[in-house]
Formats: structure tokens, C-alpha cells, sequence
């Protein structure tokens, strides 16, 4: 009778042990992946799925709602369509030379964030003057960290967000 007992206890310290290391083995699997994603910026991460999002879809509504949904934004968010009559906030100069434009804008105004969706005739000389006339602290309590400027084909992506949306 002892030897069972012994049997089993070895037996269910042996299963035990497996199951540890089962599952330790993949939540490190996990967490080098969540790791990579950090290493990105949530303005990278973004431009990276506006170029996904872009080449399945050329419907910038549909593309906009897709990035405003991605769960590295940690904040509710409003996605409307632009006019080159609309003020576009976050440049020095006024920008209108495109065909049409989204917004992607936080619902709280006090936060740093805001991206635009761009079709224009020849996008990379549009991307580059975004990127010469953006300004990171259009929004007068706060500034972005990070731009980030996208383009494919006739279309042009550009995002200026914190590092995190964690309050400090």
C-alpha cells in the first residue's frame, strides 16, 4: 500500500511539474511577442496598420474605423470625415490640397493624439509637407511625442500620439 501511495504522489509531482513548465513555456512565448509590439511606438504601430488596412480597403472610412479600433488605443475615439474647407488642426499652414480626408481624434480634446487618412494626387510630396508644417503641440495643454507619416499609392497616413496613454 505504501509503494501505491508513493507511486501516485511521484506520479502526480511529475504531472505537476509538466503543467508548470507547459504553461510557463508558453506565457514566455507570449510576453517576448507583447514585448516586440512595445518596442514599437503607438504612432508606428499604426502607420503599420493603416498600410494593412489601406491595401485591403480603399475606403477611408472603412480604413480610419479599423484603426480606431486597434486595442493600443486605450481611448474612445471619433472618426469623421474632412473637408478642404474644415480647419485641420495639428499643422502650421493650412492644408487643402488633397481629395478627400478622415480624422481619427479622441472624444476628450486635453489628449495628445490625432491622425488624418489623406487622398491626394501625388502623395509623397503631400507627406512631406505634413511632416514639415506638423506641429506636435497644436493642442495647447499638451504635446505628442511621436509622428509618424505613411504613404501608399495616393494615400497618405499620418498620426501624432504620446508614447502612452498612461497617466503620469
Amino acid at each position: 500500500m505504501k509503494k501505491i501511495k508513493l507511486s501516485l504522489a511521484f506520479i502526480t509531482l511529475v504531472f505537476g511539474l509538466c503543467l508548470i513548465t507547459s504553461c510557463t513555456s508558453s506565457k514566455e512565448t507570449n510576453d517576448d511577442k507583447g514585448a516586440k509590439d512595445e518596442e514599437k511606438s503607438i504612432a508606428q504601430v499604426l502607420a503599420k496598420q493603416f498600410e494593412d488596412e489601406i491595401k485591403k480597403s480603399q475606403n477611408l472610412d472603412d480604413v480610419a474605423n479599423a484603426i480606431a479600433k486597434n486595442e493600443i488605443l486605450e481611448i474612445k475615439l471619433d472618426v469623421a470625415k474632412m473637408s478642404k474647407d474644415d480647419y485641420i488642426s495639428g499643422f502650421k499652414t493650412e492644408i487643402k490640397d488633397f481629395k478627400g480626408a478622415v480624422v481619427i481624434r479622441p472624444i476628450i480634446s486635453s489628449i495628445p493624439f490625432i491622425a488624418y487618412i489623406f487622398e491626394t494626387e501625388n502623395a509623397s510630396e503631400f507627406a512631406k509637407d505634413l511632416k514639415e508644417n506638423a506641429d506636435l503641440r497644436w493642442n495647447i495643454c499638451t504635446t505628442a511625442d511621436d509622428l509618424e507619416v505613411s504613404t501608399i499609392d495616393n494615400y497618405v497616413f499620418i498620426v501624432m500620439a504620446p508614447k502612452s496613454f498612461d497617466e503620469e
